[in-house]
């Protein structure tokens, strides 16, 4: 068996249905530990993060606004998978998928709380104001020394992902679209993205920050623009699709798809994939890389970060929602069932008053915007690593393979890169379920109004 044979079966294991069980376990574990915060606090949650209170909190740690590192988190789990994944989780599973989707995100809400929490609750904060934290820290000062090789193991996959998920395949989908919309050429993508990505990466964890903050709504109000009236033009439909939505999901049965539209039976396990698989890695919960985001908050207590990472997941719902939603009132997945999901979404938008090409647009701002905070992602797992050093190396290297991306090729390198984010999880996820009832602990001191008590620091 050759290396991409073996990368080939590795990543149907980890893309594949137990994945998405352990995924889903460990979200009902983490649910059942924290008294199902997502339910009981969602209304405490919203109060804490959008009742404009945050600025109380910024002399305790960190270096960003709890605002800000939710915005990085957010901005990197919003891309071009909210828009052409939505479809394509529609086109592969039905119209049922949907409701499967919404099941990973209940579930994993609780699992992003919990890795927020976590996230700050043991984050290393240096004598220049510097902060080092996420997934690889909580495992290595939560788990201990000998436990070490972990943690390695995750900054490892991150640092290495991140060139995928993070940047060829993002970079990749703004030089389609810009071509392909508006004929530009993807050398002068490339360029751009990589002169963009290049001097906020430079700039460190405040300068992300800075953009996320803006590029996020900027998203949203794109977003907005788009698919509204899609939606309008729909709205007619709209009950007819949330009974076929549900109907589907129960009966794993697809109403109708092909040219033809003949009667369409759809296992368990190809709903179940194209929904719970899409909510899984659609909002990340249980990848881990939103910690590294949330670890920088200046915050005076990590459950205040963990009602960030609640609020993180209902706007990435709220995207992932009205985007199936639209697609499925439309009628046009009947057509597509089973076919190309990038075709199928340009046909949804050449409804759209302006066109096919807002479309590129919205793909081009939505993966900017992941590819900047992934790039910082993966410049602290290879920091945590190889110490400091390393940063401007990486940096360097991640703005190359930026302007290499609209260009196409490397499609191995973007396969292993898929991989190891899907391995991301699973030393996050053994974390978590050992971390469990720390979690639980934090969740019940907070509520009870006893301050938060640091672990001691070791080297």
């Amino acid at each position: 068996m050759d290396l991409l044979a073996l990368n080939d079966y590795i990543n149907r294991a980890v893309y594949g249905e137990w994945m998405m069980l352990v995924f889903i376990l460990v979200g009902l574990y983490l649910s059942l530990r924290t008294g199902f915060v997502q339910f009981g606090r969602l209304g405490t949650a919203l109060r804490e993060t959008l009742g404009a209170i945050r600025e109380r909190f910024l002399s305790f740690g960190g270096q960003i606004t709890p605002f800000q590192a939710a915005m990085v988190a957010v901005s990197a789990t919003i891309g071009t998978g909210h828009i052409i994944g939505m479809v394509g989780a529609v086109v592969l599973g039905g119209p049922g998928a949907l409701l499967w989707m919404w099941i990973a995100y209940l579930v994993g809400m609780a699992t992003k709380f919990a890795e927020a929490v976590l996230a700050v609750h043991f984050r290393r904060q240096y004598t220049d104001g510097s902060v080092l934290g996420g997934p690889m820290v909580y495992i290595r000062y939560g788990l201990g020394p000998r436990m070490a090789w972990l943690a390695a193991l995750f900054a490892l996959f991150t640092a290495i992902a991140a060139f995928g998920i993070g940047n060829l395949s993002q970079a990749g989908a703004v030089g389609a679209a810009l071509a392909q919309e508006f004929d530009l050429p993807p050398a002068i993508t490339g360029l751009l993205v990589a002169l963009l990505v290049g001097v906020l990466l430079a700039g460190g964890i405040r300068s992300v920050a800075r953009f996320a903050q803006m590029v996020v709504p900027l998203k949203l109000v794109l977003f907005l623009v788009a698919i509204l009236p899609l939606l309008l033009m729909h709205l007619q439909n709209l009950p007819a699709a949330l009974a076929l939505i549900v109907s589907s999901a129960l009966s794993f049965q697809a109403a109708a798809g092909g040219v033809a539209g003949a009667a369409v039976s759809l296992g368990l396990a190809e709903i179940l994939k194209a929904g719970v698989g899409r909510g899984i890695f659609a909002n990340e919960a249980g990848l881990g890389s939103a910690a590294i985001a949330h670890a920088q908050a200046q915050v005076d207590h990590p459950v205040r970060q963990g009602f960030w990472g609640l609020t993180e997941m209902l706007l990435s719902l709220t995207v992932t929602t009205l985007m199936a939603l639209t697609f499925i009132a439309s009628g046009l997945w009947q057509s597509y069932l089973g076919g190309d999901r990038v075709e199928a979404a340009r046909a949804l938008f050449a409804e759209h008053p302006l066109g096919v090409a807002l479309l590129g647009l919205l793909l081009a701002v939505f993966a900017l915007g992941t590819m900047v905070s992934w790039g910082f992602y993966g410049e602290e797992g290879a920091a945590y690593l190889f110490g400091e050093g390393i940063r401007w190396p990486y940096r360097l290297t991640f703005a190359t393979f930026a302007f290499v991306g609209p260009l196409g090729g490397l499609a191995a390198l973007t396969s292993v890169a898929d991989t190891l984010n899907g391995l991301m999880a699973i030393p996050n996820l053994i974390a978590l379920l050992a971390l469990g009832g720390l979690v639980g602990r934090l969740v019940r001191e907070f509520f009870s109004g006893m301050p938060w008590q640091p672990p001691q620091e070791e080297d």
